[in-house]
């Protein structure tokens, strides 16, 4: 007989995860104690996420759906170029403060080596609406010709070098002009 698992049960398992993985480092977090954070033994985790590397993977694809879903939402035809890539650096900023441990785990993982290549591939189908406004600021002459990888990684990177800073900044007036500060040098640097 085939045993059904719980959606619920797998969504803990995530959690305790994250909570470790960012607490003390994905090297530094065993499987066992996730399960013991989990609440459950070392041998349930294994029936939902056969290796440690399952779990790593997992929680890429999850926050790359969960962004997306997210920008998704903000995102309309309508926008200028300069008002899209305005909604994906706000949208993206302030759904990193909102979920400030799916950021540090993502700024944790990055660049590590510890994503299969298949996994940074899968979560590049989520971010298709960077390309598409990439696409579209090149095609309306908006955007300098510059390429795609090198717009985008400028892109992600400025909004983590503003992360940095707004995480220091309590007031939200503060924090407010700091994202339009962080903007408004991202567009000059791409802008035609």
């Amino acid at each position: 007989m085939i045993r059904k698992l719980a959606p619920d049960k797998r969504e803990k398992f995530l959690n305790a995860a994250l909570k470790l993985f960012v607490a003390n480092g994905v090297q530094n977090t065993s499987t066992a104690a996730i399960a013991k954070e989990a609440g459950t033994a070392a041998g349930t985790l294994f029936l939902y996420f056969p290796t440690k590397q399952d779990l790593i993977n997992e929680l890429v694809l999850k926050i790359a759906r969960e962004q997306s879903e997210h920008m998704q939402t903000l995102l309309e035809p309508s926008l200028s170029v300069r008002d899209t890539f305005f909604t994906i650096w706000s949208g993206s900023i302030r759904w990193f403060l909102e979920n400030i441990d799916l950021y540090e785990y993502n700024q944790q993982i990055r660049d590590s080596g510890l994503v299969e290549k298949a996994i940074i591939e899968e979560t590049g189908k989520s971010f298709s609406y960077y390309y598409e406004a990439i696409q579209r600021g090149l095609e309306e002459g908006a955007l300098k010709p510059y390429p795609f990888d090198l717009i985008g990684g400028f892109l992600y990177q400025d909004i983590v070098a503003v992360m940095n800073l707004l995480r220091t900044q309590s007031n939200p007036r503060k924090q407010e002009e700091i994202i339009q500060l962080g903007f408004d040098l991202f567009w000059d640097g791409i802008r035609k």
